[in-house]
């Protein structure tokens, strides 16, 4: 059973430092944003927006938004300036000072280019069935096919990938698959680099996120507050939350918390 709302806001208090940095990362479809039937759809609403921006402004907190969408579809669908963002699963970073391609998943751009092209010739005639080019990655939705198509399509997948020989590994997600390059990277490789880089590996250290991706990130964050947005099982998560209206509301919470402390200090001062 994974503890509550409750149970983490305790934790995050117990953890909290006054006057030391905290780290925020935030998946977005499903986590910051409602899942649509149409992967173009998916945008901030005014009220998460403002919470965002509320984050970006504390300078003891840094957060990260950490999505499987490329990262200038991200930003593009946030726009809130003092965050860092992190694209294709972690392969692609810019802000707060930080730029980073994986270079194993820049160096196979064509390889996978021409596997996403094959693919979607070969699921044209399935309705539903969308190849999404990335550039480092590659996602196949099939949301909106027929529960007949699905075996076929995933099939289809599974093959393309093989084509690829060792190059490439699937991330099967919620009526999705991720064709990713098999490289040693991923979400959870890329928050550890985030920390690295503000030498910040002990720092109480939160992220939330509801996909197979983010998985990833609850392995190799052992010491974090980890957080499993939608289905509750199963998951390395420890903590859960129902849907993105229960995130916003946890990071509401959190930014009058850091905001508090922030303010007492420079009283204190």
């Amino acid at each position: 059973m994974l503890d509550s709302m409750v149970d983490l806001v305790v934790e995050v208090e117990e953890r909290f430092r006054p006057g030391s940095r905290s780290f925020l990362f935030l998946d977005f479809d499903g986590t910051l944003a409602p899942i649509e039937a149409d992967f173009a759809r998916p945008r901030l609403d005014a009220a998460a927006s403002e919470t965002l921006a509320a984050l970006a402004a504390l300078p003891s907190l840094v957060t990260t938004i950490i999505s499987g969408r490329a990262v200038e579809d991200v930003f593009a669908r946030i726009r809130v300036e003092g965050l860092i963002y992190a694209g294709n699963h972690g392969m692609e970073i810019f802000g707060r000072d930080l730029r980073f391609v994986e270079p194993l998943a820049a160096g196979r751009r064509a390889q996978l280019e021409r596997l996403s092209r094959e693919l979607a010739e070969r699921l044209r005639p399935i309705p539903g069935a969308q190849v999404e080019a990335k550039g480092l990655t590659t996602c196949v939705h099939y949301r909106n096919a027929s529960e007949d198509d699905q075996a076929a399509i995933i099939e289809s997948v599974r093959r393309a990938a093989e084509r690829g020989g060792a190059l490439f590994r699937l991330i099967h997600g919620l009526k999705a698959i991720e064709i990713l390059p098999r490289t040693n990277w991923h979400k959870g490789a890329a928050a550890q680099w985030i920390l690295e880089r503000f030498g910040a590996e002990d720092a109480l250290t939160i992220y939330a996120g509801d996909d197979a991706g983010d998985e990833e990130a609850f392995a190799a964050l052992r010491g974090a507050v980890t957080v499993k947005v939608g289905r509750a099982q199963p998951t390395l998560a420890r903590y859960w939350l129902p849907h993105p209206a229960a995130v916003r509301e946890f990071l509401r919470w959190l930014s009058i918390l850091v905001a508090a402390s922030a303010q007492r200090g420079a009283q204190a001062r």
